[in-house]
Formats: C-alpha cells, sequence, structure tokens
C-alpha cells in the first residue's frame, strides 16, 4: 500500500467532497496523485467515515455550513474560510515559507491534529 499524507484531517470537509476529490486523483491540484483501486477505496471509506459529517468539532461544522450544496473540494473556496482569512495580506500566501492558501501547514502548525483553533496557529509575523 501507499503511503498517504493528508493535509487537512477528514473531520473539516464534508463526504461529498471528499468523495469528489477521491473520484479525480488524476487531477488533484495540478498533480497526478492516482492511487489503485483498493488503495483508493481504503481511503475514500476512511476519509469518509471521519468526515465533517460526523464529527462535533466547531470547525467541522463551521466547514460544513459554509459548504452546503456546493461542490468543494479545497477549504480555501468556503465562506468560512474567505471569513477567517479576510485579515491576512494576501501577497503573504506567495512567501516562500508558505506558497500556497493550500498550505495550511505553514500556519496551523497542528493541522494533522484537526486543531485550527486561534491558539494554535503561528504567528504570521514570523514570515516578514
Amino acid at each position: 500500500m501507499h503511503h498517504a499524507t493528508l493535509c487537512i484531517p477528514p473531520h473539516l470537509l464534508p463526504k461529498k467532497s471528499w468523495v469528489k476529490l477521491m473520484g479525480d486523483l488524476e487531477n488533484h491540484f495540478g498533480d497526478d496523485a492516482s492511487l489503485d483501486e483498493n488503495d483508493t477505496k481504503v481511503i475514500l471509506d476512511f476519509l469518509v467515515k471521519n468526515s465533517a459529517e460526523n464529527s462535533t468539532m466547531q470547525g467541522s461544522l463551521n466547514f460544513l455550513k459554509s459548504i452546503e450544496d456546493k461542490d468543494i473540494i479545497a477549504m480555501s473556496q468556503t465562506q468560512f474560510w474567505k471569513k477567517t482569512h479576510r485579515d491576512i495580506p494576501k501577497d503573504l500566501f506567495n512567501h516562500n515559507d508558505i506558497k500556497s492558501k493550500a498550505n495550511c501547514k505553514a500556519c496551523h502548525t497542528d493541522i494533522e491534529k484537526g486543531l485550527i483553533e486561534n491558539e494554535n496557529i503561528k504567528d504570521i509575523s514570523s514570515f516578514n
């Protein structure tokens, strides 16, 4: 089996987002992340089982409400993400240590644990 690294915890996206994302791994944000059929099924089952609908964490509920019925697979496309990041200068996402809105770990150092609360966010002045 391949080793996969999740950039975000499964409880921050709803089931339908995980199904859509895993259904088109050949075009995974500009990369080919294709897996064999069995690995894809195992990972998708895990993601669906642990999706936002099955979580009681506030971040999960906020993203779930923000996504509603939209076909969104990138958290940065949600209104909740846009609202919570609105005060961050746009050019900061191009910083060499960040490079993209998709690099959550640059600021949310404990994101793999699902910790996205303010006390778990790196001080953005460290990127200056």
